[in-house]
């Protein structure tokens, strides 16, 4: 049985308010961020973290929070961020409809 349209559209609705906020390890230590941007494309989600020229340092980590406080999605990097500019980050997911 497959979803219909409505349903669809409704589960992408759902996950893009399932993401309160971001989270990054700089320097040993653990920030919290705000979402950037959400952008929706048909069935791509993408979501969007900004760190502006205020934080610098190593980056080892960059996450995704949920609304319950959980990691949504963790993703291993390693960024050496200078003060002199700033980084978006993206996290992009693709919801279809089989």
């Amino acid at each position: 049985m497959a979803l219909t349209t409505t349903a669809h559209t409704k589960v992408k609705t759902f996950f893009k308010n399932m993401v309160k906020e971001g989270r990054y390890i700089i320097g040993g230590v653990t920030k919290t961020t705000p979402i950037f941007r959400v952008l929706q494309e048909g069935d791509q989600i993408t979501v969007y973290l900004y760190l502006n020229d205020s934080v610098a340092g190593s980056i080892t980590k960059f996450q995704l929070i949920d609304v319950d406080g959980d990691v949504f999605d963790d993703q291993p990097d390693s960024v050496s961020k200078k003060d002199i500019n700033g980084v978006l980050v993206a996290f992009r997911y693709s919801l279809k409809k089989l």
